[in-house]
């Protein structure tokens, strides 16, 4: 029933004024400084647990019902199982819950709240396989923590890859790596401070067409292909600000992690504000944020990405059971360093 009622859901905001998809930022603090992100702050507070509360109830009141908890780095927050629990209990329970988190404070407890609490996603993030100079994200670092997931989540697990050129050199091998357990796997474009593209290559653009992709990414990967090399010309509206909101640790609305717009708080924010936002905005050219794009054209043009919906729609009613993965063989390949020594001299030979 539930399942059901997200569907019709989102049919409806299809023809409403209300939003389909919000991220809500719950610090700015993180555990990691990652030499491409622009969404940390070193000792920045966490936003008390009361506060976020409302501003989850004032999201719900909009009509937002798939919602994303991020930071920084979300897993800092004490509450963080209580406010997927309180983002569940929104809107009669419809709402898809998901936690992005580079997921290095996971523990088998936090996982089984999450199960508990109903979490629908976590993104996980992993850039390499091995630390590099300001991407400490990698799968040396966190197969511990993905052989939790596999073996006791009850939730979706999507791996994401900020794509540079050391993620991209080494990609096949980490998709290999991987191969065993049953996650989705997805690119975010690495961008600027004001959201736009940072990298070009057609080699870029290949790796997109070469790997499977989770459903979503496919709503705007011809985009994202022309972009790596250079062609902003393909017309789109950002619906960021209308269908999209990105909610900062002071409250504010905005367009996107990257773009201010207005910054009305979320408690007030209206459906005037949220039509005044269904407008061109100068930054669409070569805009890199894979969220507000996705929901932008997935919303703009229903009938041309209905097959790419109804994947995800049937990805989202699959059962999903844990099942432990063989991560000592894998944990065992990783670390071994003739095998990084032959994959890394393969990929300078190919640049």
């Amino acid at each position: 029933m539930r399942k059901a009622r997200f569907v019709l859901t989102g049919i409806k905001r299809l023809f409403d004024s209300r939003p389909v998809h919000a991220q809500l930022v719950v610090t700015y603090e993180c555990n990691l400084a990652c030499s491409y992100c622009h969404e940390y702050q070193n000792g920045a507070p966490l936003v008390p647990f009361d506060v976020l509360a409302r501003r989850i109830d004032a999201l719900g009141e909009l009509g937002a019902f798939t919602i994303d908890l991020l930071g920084g780095e979300p897993l800092l927050h004490p509450d963080i199982v209580p406010l997927v629990a309180r983002i569940k209990a929104t809107r009669g329970g419809v709402n898809f819950a998901t936690i992005i988190t580079n997921a290095f404070r996971l523990t088998p407890e936090l996982v089984d709240g999450f199960n508990g609490a109903g979490l629908d996603c976590m993104q996980v993030s992993v850039d390499s396989i091995d630390p590099e100079p300001g991407l400490p994200k990698s799968l040396r670092s966190v197969l511990p923590k993905l052989a939790i997931l596999a073996g006791r989540a009850a939730f979706q697990v999507k791996i994401q890859t900020v794509l540079t050129e050391d993620s991209w050199r080494r990609y096949a091998e980490f998709r290999e790596l991987l191969a065993p357990f049953d996650f989705e796997f997805g690119f975010s474009l690495l961008h600027d401070g004001a959201g736009r593209i940072a990298i070009r290559g057609e080699h870029f653009a290949e790796l997109l067409r070469r790997h499977e992709l989770f459903p979503g990414m496919a709503f705007f990967r011809r985009h994202a292909a022309e972009m790596l090399v250079g062609d902003f010309q393909r017309p789109w509206k950002c619906l960021g600000g209308f269908k999209y909101l990105y909610v900062n640790p002071d409250g504010r609305t905005q367009y996107c992690s990257q773009v201010t717009g207005r910054g009305r708080p979320i408690e007030t924010l209206t459906l005037d504000d949220l039509r005044a936002a269904d407008a061109h905005k100068p930054c669409e050219a070569g805009c890199a944020l894979g969220c507000v794009r996705t929901v932008s054209h997935a919303m703009a043009n229903p009938l041309a990405s209905l097959s790419t919906s109804v994947e995800i729609l049937a990805d989202f009613m699959r059962p999903r059971a844990p099942a432990p993965a063989p991560v000592p063989i894998l944990a065992r390949r990783a670390a071994d360093p003739n095998r990084c020594r032959v994959a890394c001299s393969r990929g300078r030979r190919g640049t």
